[in-house]
């Protein structure tokens, strides 16, 4: 015989009936659930619709490619969330369990509706069938063993992980579902007694038929009937709940991961019409998030990577990404509990019972400024959450309010008064390159090189020498350069990561302005905070350019053999490397670094040895001063660079090498509070040094 089963063998009609009618009724409160949800998140400000379906093909498929990329690689893929050992192992055979059962149940109705047409069009038989029996009964083991390995993690709580009542309910009832399928097949080889292949092919159900083997054939048809039901209300209770809990990630993680842009290291403009437009600046109620971002609130799990990776919130700082994504989260949920205030897009109507205010209530100030804008949460999150994008889009609006106080007021003040956070006079700009002769643009106009200094390598002393460092290379190695001087202004990154969005606007286009006076080919920066405003920010007002960093233009300076070193020592000089994180993990440059300390060593494997971090490249750690905290006051126990430093001292390294003006304040003061000997030094001084500049 050809090896079959019926879809509701030994099921009633009045049953099969029920059974519909009771997938009406789940389907309807699936349905309202999401209604529900879509309601929050259509609060927002409307996404750009068009673009996604206007335009030529090509345009159309250019906006749709790398969205279902995301999907197919992120979401079926599951992507973003390998990395975490155990946890993710669990839940990618957990996930593909699932997938797979779902698949089968959808295909096994397709085949009852299909066959119920005509016999002609039944196709869950034969060799299809063997593959779809064992398919299911292997993947089936996978879906209980992940729920297993969840279960035991929920019961021992990791502190980053976040938990709610209903998360028992789900494991629970997925585990309920998982075994009550299993023992409804194996009832019902007891009663049907399949032989040869067509038994085989469910080796689980199989072994659990021989358990049951003591029962009459009407036994096992009673209990047979009990069973399924009870699988079937519980996958009934598991679909109607999906809205309602924690299982809303499967549908709004998907749907997120394909209407956002990601862009490490990229902010939105604003501009003065839509201030005016909206009277506002930034966010100062729920619904001034983009729906995509509403989105991404109910995408989050709270599985506690952001929270794991974020150096405010392992300092001890009043900040967790994953705190502020679920409060404000509860704060949208609460839009449609009946009584209290329920925002309409465009709506002037005062509620009658007012929401929890969105700053001081639900976000405090304190965890809005404690954000080093490193972007590890964004970079880390499985479906592309982005904490920091809600922190700036919330900072920009205590901006706009004055509620900004203290020493980065002073900073962002020093910006619009003088051209840089130190609040010295442009006529110094130059005076760090002095007995150097270091060519300025305006005087010497034919340059194929311009070396954006930056504010700290003009007027911060420790950074000036990597600054003098770097142009002696540059001059050993007759590069055709030349600097603005005066004519710099501060790129303004930390205005707008701050939340400055207009001083930052004015000191871009101020130094646009500049450079378009002048004809280059490329612009080298040391600091890759003006390097990422240079590259990823400047084009949004016209500023298109060819930036590097200084360590790859060093890298290919050394490549190309117009920087020599001839290595005279023996003894291997013990060296780290301090990745910073917008030039690792915002902008992917972390080779170029390495290879400039390999390279410095003269090609002798002995005079560099180079001891990694645990946290290192794209998985970096901050040294604290990103998103401005670099000119604010900070707790001493509570310094990010103490940690960073720690690490990195713990490689036994007396050398700490970074390519970063903040990280060589920071890191400094970090060894420093360690009494510890060890140096810090930028790439180029290390390089300089090892050619005896």
């Amino acid at each position: 015989m050809i090896p079959t089963r019926e879809t509701f063998g030994n099921i009633p009609h009045s049953s099969v009936v029920l059974f519909y009618c009771l997938t009406v009724v789940v389907m309807a409160v699936f349905a309202y659930g999401l209604w529900r949800r879509f309601q929050l998140w259509r609060q927002g400000v409307p996404i750009p619709v068009s673009k996604l379906i206007a335009g030529t093909c090509q345009q159309i498929w250019s906006e749709w490619q790398p969205r279902l990329r995301r999907l197919r690689s992120e979401a079926l893929g599951q992507a973003r969330v390998r990395g975490r050992g155990l946890a993710s192992c669990a839940h990618i055979i957990l996930f593909a369990g699932f997938m797979m059962l779902f698949l089968g149940t959808t295909l096994l109705e397709i085949d009852h509706l299909a066959s119920g047409l005509s016999r002609h069009l039944k196709f869950h038989q034969g060799t299809y069938y063997v593959v779809y029996e064992f398919t299911l009964d292997v993947f089936g083991l996978l879906f209980l063993a992940g729920c297993l390995f969840f279960l035991g993690r929920r019961i021992r709580r990791p502190a980053s992980v976040g938990h709610r009542s209903t998360d028992w309910y789900v494991l629970i009832s997925f585990l309920t579902i998982g075994v009550t399928g299993y023992l409804v097949e194996g009832l019902r080889m007891v009663w049907q007694q399949p032989t040869g292949i067509a038994a085989a092919a469910s080796p689980i159900g199989l072994l659990i038929a021989h358990q049951l083997s003591g029962l009459t054939e009407a036994g096992a048809r009673s209990a047979h009937l009990a069973l399924w039901w009870t699988h079937a209300l519980l996958v009934f209770g598991f679909i109607a709940s999906v809205p309602y809990t924690r299982l809303l990630h499967t549908l709004a993680g998907p749907l997120n991961l394909f209407l956002v842009r990601p862009a490490l290291g990229t902010m939105t403009p604003v501009t003065m019409e839509e201030v005016e437009k909206t009277e506002r600046i930034g966010v100062s109620a729920v619904n001034h998030f983009t729906q995509q971002q509403l989105v991404s609130l109910d995408a989050c799990m709270e599985c506690g990577r952001c929270e794991e990776a974020c150096p405010a919130f392992a300092t001890a700082k009043p900040l967790s990404p994953k705190r502020v994504v679920q409060d404000l989260k509860r704060l949208m949920g609460l839009t449609l509990v009946p009584g209290s205030a329920r925002i309409e897009p465009g709506s002037t109507v005062a509620p009658p019972t007012p929401l929890p205010q969105l700053h001081g209530e639900t976000i405090a100030a304190d965890t809005l400024w404690s954000c080093t804008a490193c972007s590890a949460c964004v970079r880390i999150c499985p479906v592309r959450v982005d904490p920091l994008t809600l922190i700036t889009d919330l900072r920009r609006n205590r901006v706009g309010e004055s509620e900004l106080s203290g020493t980065a007021v002073t900073a962002l003040r020093r910006m619009q008064s003088s051209g840089n956070p130190w609040g010295l006079p442009a006529a110094e700009r130059a005076n760090w390159a002095e007995g150097l002769e270091v060519p300025l643009a305006k005087e010497h106009p034919e340059f194929e090189v311009l070396y954006w200094v930056g504010c700290a390598g003009s007027y911060d002393r420790r950074a000036q020498r990597v600054a003098r460092a770097f142009v002696k290379l540059l001059k050993k190695a007759n590069v055709n350069f030349a600097i603005l001087g005066r004519e710099e202004k501060c790129t303004g990154e930390s205005a707008r990561r701050l939340g400055d969005e207009f001083l930052f606007q004015e000191l871009a286009q101020a130094n646009i302005a500049t450079l378009g006076r002048y004809r280059f080919k490329t612009i080298v920066t040391h600091c890759p905070h003006c390097l990422n405003s240079l590259l990823k920010d400047y084009p949004q007002f016209g500023g298109h350019y060819e930036v590097v960093h200084h360590t790859q233009f060093l890298d290919q300076l050394l490549i190309q053999r117009k920087l020599v070193v001839i290595s005279g020592s023996n003894s291997a000089e013990i060296i780290t490397y301090h990745d910073p994180c917008y030039l690792a993990r915002v902008n992917g440059i972390h080779q170029a670094p390495r290879d400039v300390l390999n390279l410095a060593s003269g090609g002798s494997a002995s005079a560099v040895d180079l001891r990694e971090m645990p946290r290192r490249r794209e998985r970096t750690s901050c040294c604290g001063a990103g998103g401005g905290r670099m000119w604010m006051e900070e707790d001493p126990k509570q310094r990010v660079c103490t940690v960073r430093a720690r690490e990195a001292l713990d490689t036994g390294a007396r050398t700490v090498a970074v390519s970063c003006p903040f990280c060589l304040t920071m890191m400094t003061d970090g060894v420093a509070t360690q009494n510890d000997s060890a140096q810090v030094k930028d790439i180029a001084e290390i390089l300089a040094e090892k050619m005896q500049l």
